[in-house]
């Protein structure tokens, strides 16, 4: 992910909104009734941190950080959607191969990992197919749960996830090196409508 335009300080409140979100989120939850949604939150949260961290302390030259910046992006794509889904059909179908399935997740993202960390995301066609297949699949998934539970609040998570993916092409065709705010805003939007669907599965 390319470094966003927006100055250090609004990268500082949004990456701040993200932690804040994951936090909120984690704390309307018990870790034994929704364990995947608390993952969710507690790697996003990281996520954030390490963003705030990289406005503190680096110079916000684009060719600073790249690792961490590619990591992060690749954990905020890759991550959240998956698990909210393992926990959403697990509180659906119980523990089933459906739920269970939705792990495949962590074979893209160490593919994903292993290419900003070794290959510094060149020659990563593969890897970038397996991430959009993974996060389309999610996408489909959550969309197909949605109707079938009548659920708005999942489909407002699917809405968002569109845009957050699809989205950021678009924010960067028109203002290049822009899509990093987007996805961290929309991953915080994420979050919160992931914590009223958790309340609103306990009530």
């Amino acid at each position: 992910m390319s470094e966003p335009l927006s100055g250090p300080w609004l990268r500082f409140v949004y990456n701040g909104l993200l932690l804040a979100s994951a936090v909120c989120t984690g704390r309307k939850m018990q870790s034994e009734q929704h364990p995947f949604a608390m993952v969710a939150c507690v790697v996003v949260g990281f996520s954030a941190v390490f963003g705030l961290l990289r406005v503190i302390f680096a110079s916000g030259q684009p060719e600073e950080c790249q690792q961490l910046r590619d990591i992060t992006s690749g954990v905020l794509e890759l991550a959240p959607l998956p698990l909210a889904n393992m926990d959403f059909y697990m509180q659906s179908t119980g523990l089933s191969p459906i739920a269970l399935g939705h792990a495949f997740f962590v074979l893209p993202l160490f593919c994903d990992l292993g290419c900003s960390l070794a290959k510094d995301r060149r020659d990563c066609a593969f890897s970038d197919s397996l991430r959009n297949l993974t996060i389309l699949g999610n996408i489909v998934s959550l969309g197909f749960l949605a109707y079938v539970e009548r659920n708005f609040l999942y489909l407002r998570m699917v809405l968002v996830m569109i845009v957050v993916k699809y989205g950021v092409v678009l924010v960067d065709s028109i203002k290049e090196d822009a899509g990093e705010d987007l996805q961290v805003c929309g991953t915080a939007l994420f979050m919160h409508l992931l914590g009223k669907a958790v309340v609103s599965s306990t009530t």
